[in-house]
Parts: C-alpha cells; structure tokens; sequence
C-alpha cells in the first residue's frame, strides 16, 4: 500500500509543478529574480497578457507588490495606475524635456545611484546615447550648474555672448545659419520655456545690443558666423532678424 501511495504522491507534486509553470510561463524560478536582460524585453511580455495577468501573480493584484516581488510603481514612479510611462506625461520627447530638472533622485531609480546607467537605462555620463548629445562629464557638472544661478544675467550672459550655438545645444531648436531656431526648451524652473522665457520670443541677447559701445556692444559677439547667422540669415544677409548689411556694407565680419 505504500508503495502505491508514494507513486500517487510523485505523480501528484508533478502534475501541480506543471499546472504552475504552464499557467504562466514566463514566471521566473522559484524565489529568482528575472533573467538580467528581462529589463529590456519586459514591456513586450507584460502587454502580451491582458491586464498584466502574468505580471500580478507575483506582483500582486494592483501590482504594487507582493512580498518579495517590488512593486512595479517603484521604477514607473510617475505613474499611478496603468499604462506605465517610464517619464512624466508631460515629457513627450525625454531627451529635450528633462533639461532643467533639478533634483537627480528620481532619475537614479533607473539611471543608477550614481547615474552610471543600469540594465535598465543607459549612463547619464554618456558622450552620446542614439547620436544625441549627453553629459559626458556628468549630470549636473555640464554644461553649467543646475541649481538655478545660472540664470543671473552675470552668469549665462558672457558664456551665452561668446558662442550662442552652445545654448542651442540644448535650449533651441536644431538648425544651422538661417534656419531661425527658437530657443524655448528646458529650463523647468522657467516653465520649461527655455530662454524665451526672459529673452522673449526670437530674441536671443540683450536690450541695446545694437550699440556700439559698453558691455553689451554686439560687437563682441562670438562665432558670428554661425551664432549671428543663426537668426540673421546665411552670410547675414537677414532671418528672423535683420540684416546686418544694412550696416555694415558687404561683409559684417569685417
């Protein structure tokens, strides 16, 4: 008789060891964490079962967690409900929108403690991530600091005089001489208006530039070739803004 009960107990452990597995099988061992690429492939798996019905097993029914399974919300921490978002709703395009974001605590639930990158995003101290310009010194270090000094005139100002094409960078539309780019990205504590949110629309230096003398002497400009004519047309010739012949005759480089 026993050995006809431990028979019926194997094939029993067997049978339910298979249910488990078959009724989700892309669950990970017992008490195992996810392959370490599952990071990057997870979102398709998730949306594969309707209503993350693989995903609550382990995740609990509002996949805030379930005892050692995290709760999903702890790296979608912009979100309270499904859909997930990986950024703000109010980031339609990552890349130009966290510009001006002041506290990196958020970005370091993916980015890594020390903003290094992870399985799950890639290094902020990246010279490039898809032929975009990153930090490639790091966050908060380039290219001026973050917590909101910079701002003062006496900061921005001379750095923004020597070359402007280095705020376009991030705070203007792409575009070389004559495509007449505005500089209204980033700068959250401005409303993420960028520039425009002091200098106005298409007006990218200062009141009385056009003097002839003084700090503020369009004169000293730098890279006008490529600064001026940014706005002023290809050869200076005129844009958004005037032309510069008008001044200076044929060649307002010289």
């Amino acid at each position: 008789m026993s050995r006809y009960l431990s028979i019926l107990l194997v094939l029993g452990l067997s049978l339910t060891l298979f249910g488990c597995g078959d009724s989700n099988p892309i669950a990970p061992p017992d008490n195992q964490p996810h392959s370490s690429g599952w990071i990057s492939s997870h979102p398709v798996d998730a949306l594969a079962s309707a209503d993350f019905a693989d995903c609550t097993g382990c995740h609990g029914s509002k996949l805030q967690g379930n005892d050692d399974a995290i709760s999903c919300y702890a790296c979608h921490a912009f979100n309270t409900t499904p859909p997930f978002t990986i950024h703000p709703a109010t980031w339609p395009n990552p890349y130009i929108n966290h510009r001006g974001t002041k506290s990196t605590d958020t970005c370091a639930n993916c980015h890594g403690s020390d903003l290094l990158g992870s399985l799950a995003a890639p290094s902020c101290f990246s010279s490039d991530f898809n032929g975009l310009s990153c930090h490639a010194t790091g966050p908060g270090l380039a290219p001026h600091p973050l917590d909101g000094t910079y701002l003062l005139s006496t900061n921005h100002g001379p750095e923004a005089k020597l070359d402007l094409t280095v705020c376009q960078a991030c705070h203007g539309q792409a575009g070389g001489p004559g495509s007449n780019p505005r500089f209204n990205l980033g700068i959250e504590s401005q409303g993420g208006t960028g520039c425009e949110a002091c200098h106005g629309i298409n007006l990218a230096h200062p009141a009385k530039w056009e003097g002839y003398d003084g700090p503020t002497f369009h004169g000293i400009a730098g890279n006008m070739a490529n600064a001026c004519a940014l706005c002023h047309g290809i050869d200076l010739n005129g844009g958004v803004g005037p032309s510069c012949i008008a001044c200076h005759g044929r060649n307002p480089l010289n």
